[in-house]
């Protein structure tokens, strides 16, 4: 299903900008862009499931979604619901390229990957993403962006200049790394976006994980696509052996996550009145005599047991050991 969304807009004198814009292949006709969006999407899906199958191995499906067009700003308000935020370049195609994707497949992933859950099980609610969250959304942005690069290499003309940069060809997209910036919870405010607001198309693949469907949106300047007539679908091999490769990345993103941390010590147990009656200024002894014992806990879990002390003029605590027999508390921190 395909949808045009529009922005009221005249130029001098009533001239019509989407008249000069068409002119000057800055917007197509929307048959036009409609089908290469089709031609795209259908060019995606299989790859993009064997990329995160290889990168991953796990299996995710992705199937053909909505197309839309019209202004990249407003595109962004209408699909950006859920989702976190992405821009990217390929060299030699175009550096103005925005990705959405909704935030109950990165949820499920991270669940998935981290704490060894069956897709098959989990019920994600969509929220905001944590750090470590965000941090791993930007794998799947990466799949997508290789895949996209993969596909425009084999399809753009070997010597015509593609994409609005204006003087690349099919070796330099082929040839050149793309770029994924840092992925953002937020679309940023119009005022403070660095892409222009130009007439775009947004494709959706709809990515089956589990039990549930995500939209993984990609838009693109409808210059790019009107540049790019033929576009060939190709399987993505990537080398070596990558099937560990997203799990070793996010236990390293884990790892290097800081962590607030609580010390709780045991108080002397007082009766439910004089505890309604407490002041401030009243006195509670330590449950312990001699020396203190603290729990170390981080995120409600209780990690280590230690003993309270003093350096200087600051009071610190000496781990003395595993506050239990849990040995993988580190998946709750995702």
């Amino acid at each position: 299903m395909s949808s045009e969304l529009t922005s009221p807009n005249t130029g001098p004198q009533g001239f019509d900008p989407d008249l000069l814009d068409r002119m000057i292949g800055a917007m197509g006709d929307a048959q036009v862009i409609e089908t290469r969006c089709q031609a795209l999407i259908q060019a995606l899906c299989g790859p993009l499931e064997e990329a995160f199958q290889e990168a991953a191995n796990i299996e995710i499906s992705a199937r053909p979604g909505d197309i839309h067009q019209g202004r990249r700003r407003d595109l962004l308000k209408a699909l950006g619901h859920d989702a976190v935020y992405c821009e990217s370049e390929i060299p030699g195609w175009s550096q103005e390229i925005a990705s959405l994707c909704g935030t109950k497949l990165i949820i499920a992933l991270v669940e998935c990957l981290l704490g060894g859950s069956d897709p098959e099980d989990l019920d994600i609610v969509a929220r905001p993403l944590s750090a470590i969250e965000l941090d791993m959304s930007l794998l799947v942005f990466e799949q997508l962006n290789e895949t996209l690069q993969t596909i425009v290499a084999k399809s753009v003309p070997s010597q015509a200049p593609v994409g609005n940069v204006g003087k690349g060809n099919a070796g330099k997209v082929a040839a050149d790394k793309s770029v994924v910036n840092k992925p953002l919870l937020d679309i940023p405010e119009e005022e403070d976006d660095t892409l222009p607001d130009f007439h775009a198309a947004a494709l959706t693949i709809n990515l089956e994980f589990g039990n549930s469907s995500t939209p993984l949106t990609l838009i693109v300047p409808q210059s790019v696509l009107l540049k790019t007539k033929r576009i060939v679908g190709t399987a993505v091999k990537k080398p070596g052996d990558a099937s560990n490769d997203w799990t070793e990345r996010l236990s390293e993103r884990v790892s290097r996550s800081q962590i607030n941390l609580q010390a709780a010590v045991a108080l002397a147990p007082l009766p439910l009145g004089d505890i309604s009656r407490l002041q401030p200024g009243d006195l509670i002894g330590f449950a312990d005599n001699g020396d203190i014992e603290v729990t170390l806990s981080a995120n409600g879990k209780a990690l280590y047991t230690c003993a309270l002390g003093k350096s200087g003029s600051q009071y610190m605590v000496k781990v003395e050991g595993p506050a239990g027999p849990d040995e993988n508390w580190r998946s709750d921190f995702s």
